[in-house]
């Protein structure tokens, strides 16, 4: 069992010896940076609390496992916000540079991690948004369809037309799915999930960015976890246990996933997503689907700094020019003697609505930055550039920023603005 997991050793060996054992919680946390492998391993702890044959090896082929491999076992519910559009492009390219069985289901995962959300006993039936979306996930799944592990591949031009196609149908959905917040609607849909019987099977619901949700999903779901059902386990993921009110963290067991290292990103990169930190081309594909991030992702030419840069590349962010920004931000932050800083026009590079850019939005930029942001603050303390006390205030205060861009539809103008007075106001001057 989790095989398919790179790195996150330590962990992964106490899980190993929680499900062998029947000790795995009812309710957990799984919780630590982005790419940290926190999700494909969620799935798989599912997989293997599902498995029929009870041994969970990745090449089980019970029914069971074989539809947790595709992500459409019934059982297994995903919620919350999620950024897919991006995995679902680099995994169509993989696919394209590797015709193997490993990449077909990198990119049916994919696919499913976004169109799960919207599976109707457990998306908000209330919110006109979702019903408006079931039509392009109905489109979604028809696409992917015909790709079914085990069938042969369609040749290369026919399969990178219908690649084109999955990409482009998955990112109106996938822009929704990334600025939702959890409602109360889909925690009240859950509990109602959870306490239907099943036959004796286990269910599993796996809550992503648990920390983005709204007041009254926080108490809905403190009463399931209270009373969860015997047969049902919750895994909460987030990448700030800390935003998570005390009340719910006490009633979850905790699992660390830190940072993976260079090298266990690299692995990433080049079994997984067949490329590596130069994007050299892995495979034999005659074509490729390819970002355009003025040169970061063409051909064999991308350079790509650890995961994070891979998929800031795929969202045509240069990883390079977000590392300047921040640094630029934080130079003038900490400039009280120069009062009369335009910061909105010294950072018009993080926001497209004033220099329109193909490919992305103002929000998903900003909330790349603001994750930027607090990396820097880390490396200022580091070199003995700032207090502990301070960097935690400035932490907070890009922490704030992050939740207004992602939760509150705030206007990425007034953030940055906002965040920069705070900042100063804070000490950063």
């Amino acid at each position: 069992m989790f095989e398919n997991i790179i790195g996150q050793t330590e962990t992964i060996h106490a899980l190993r010896g929680e499900l062998a054992q029947g000790r795995f919680p009812r309710s957990s946390l799984f919780f630590g940076p982005a790419y940290a492998g926190k999700l494909s391993t969620a799935l798989e702890a599912a997989r293997v609390l599902t498995c029929a044959e009870g041994r969970g090896e990745w090449s089980c082929e019970c029914a069971s496992c074989r539809m947790q491999r595709e992500l459409t076992h019934p059982q297994t519910v995903l919620l919350g916000p999620r950024y897919a559009d991006v995995e679902i492009a680099a995994s169509a390219d993989a696919l394209m540079r590797s015709r193997k069985p490993s990449t077909l289901y990198l990119l049916l995962r994919a696919v499913r991690k976004l169109t799960r959300r919207f599976d109707f006993w457990i998306a908000d039936a209330d919110d006109a948004r979702v019903k408006g979306m079931q039509e392009r996930v109905a489109q979604l799944e028809e696409l992917v369809d015909g790709l079914s592990p085990g069938s042969e591949l369609p040749p290369a031009r026919e399969l990178g037309e219908l690649l084109e196609r999955i990409v482009a149908a998955a990112a109106p959905v996938a822009a929704q799915v990334r600025s939702d917040t959890i409602s109360i609607g889909q925690v009240r849909r859950l509990a109602a999930w959870a306490h239907l019987t099943a036959g004796g099977s286990r269910k599993i619901a796996l809550i992503e960015n648990a920390d983005r949700m709204q007041d009254s999903a926080r108490n809905a779901l403190l009463k399931l976890l209270e009373e969860p059902p015997a047969s049902v386990h919750l895994i909460l993921l987030s990448t700030r246990r800390a935003a998570i009110i005390p009340t719910i963290l006490s009633r979850l067991r905790p699992y660390s996933f830190p940072a993976r290292t260079e090298g266990e990103e690299k692995d990433v990169m080049t079994k997984i997503f067949r490329r590596d930190a130069e994007g050299v081309i892995r495979g034999d594909a005659e074509g490729v689907i390819r970002g355009d991030a003025e040169g970061v992702i063409r051909g064999d030419a991308g350079h790509f700094p650890g995961l994070r840069g891979f998929f800031l590349a795929w969202r045509e962010i240069n990883p390079e020019k977000l590392s300047q920004l921040a640094r630029r931000f934080m130079e003038l932050a900490r400039g009280a003697n120069d009062p009369g800083v335009d910061i909105v026009e010294e950072m018009s590079e993080l926001l497209p609505e004033r220099k329109p850019q193909r490919g992305r939005s103002s929000r998903e930029t900003l909330a790349s930055f603001l994750e930027e942001l607090m990396t820097h603050l880390g490396e200022l303390l580091r070199e003995g550039s700032a207090s502990p006390e301070s960097l935690e205030r400035w932490s907070a205060a890009a922490r704030d920023a992050l939740a207004r861009i992602e939760s509150y539809n705030m206007q990425p103008a007034a953030v940055v603005e906002a965040l920069f007075y705070r900042l100063r106001e804070e000490g950063a001057g």
